[in-house]
């Protein structure tokens, strides 16, 4: 009976294996840092990660994720390790890389380790990877009343998503409260501890961070410095 048990499970891990491969899969060539490129069929989703920073704030991270065959792909993965892909008649690079909360790369997908999952973050920085889809987002605390780019990059905690949908705890000692996004996301509703927050001071300016081109963002400053633990919901 067990027997016969696994060999259905085998032959059910086939047959979804089959019909990602023909309906969920589009073409990519993996390009190593060693080693020639390699055309592969793989399905792109989503992965989300949790970390905390050097100043104890809750970091959450989207990657661009590549389910890939092993007999499309027999090397590891590895760090620096490239995944190109057209759309819409445009190549997008993408970088394998380790995502804060992870230990590696990358990892099986199915018990049968056939699969694998391998983490990538969007190449930007040249014309023709433009990183439309993921965008750096800022929060954090400064003691700055006007707080300038260089602030921002260097006292908030910065993270890529496509949307604004956030949350962290944060600690400020007699500090502002800093809410850094791009105009494109819309406008956000911001929670402290639970509860809606409506004293902000909102101010809008062209910001180019590390990798990626100049755009429009919106920075929510809280109308007064606060001291004490707090948990911020941007939604």
């Amino acid at each position: 009976m067990e027997i016969a048990v696994q060999d259905m499970l085998k032959k059910a891990e086939a047959w979804f294996e089959g019909q990602r491969r023909e309906h969920l899969s589009v073409n990519v060539e993996y390009r190593p840092k060693v080693g020639l490129p390699r055309a592969c069929r793989a399905t792109l989703v989503v992965g989300r990660w949790e970390a905390v920073d050097k100043a104890g704030n809750l970091v959450r991270i989207e990657t661009r994720d590549f389910l890939i065959h092993r007999d499309d792909l027999r090397q590891d993965p590895a760090r620096g390790d490239r995944v190109a892909v057209t759309e819409n008649g445009a190549e997008k690079l993408y970088e394998v890389a380790i995502p804060d909360g992870s230990q590696n790369a990358w990892r099986w997908s199915d018990r049968s380790e056939t699969i694998r999952r391998i983490h990538t973050m969007a190449v930007a920085g040249s014309a023709a990877v433009p990183n439309e889809t993921l965008l750096v987002r800022a929060i954090g605390v400064s003691t700055a009343a006007a707080i300038t780019d260089q602030q921002i990059a260097e006292q908030l905690s910065l993270d890529l998503g496509t949307n604004r949908a956030v949350s962290k705890t944060l600690s400020p000692a007699s500090a502002y409260v800093y809410v850094v996004l791009p105009v494109s996301m819309g406008e956000p509703m911001i929670s402290v501890n639970g509860i809606p927050a409506s004293a902000w001071e909102i101010t809008t300016r062209s910001i180019a961070f590390s990798g990626q081109a100049a755009r429009p963002y919106n920075v929510y400053r809280s109308t007064y410095a606060v001291t004490g633990t707090l948990k911020l919901e941007v939604a």
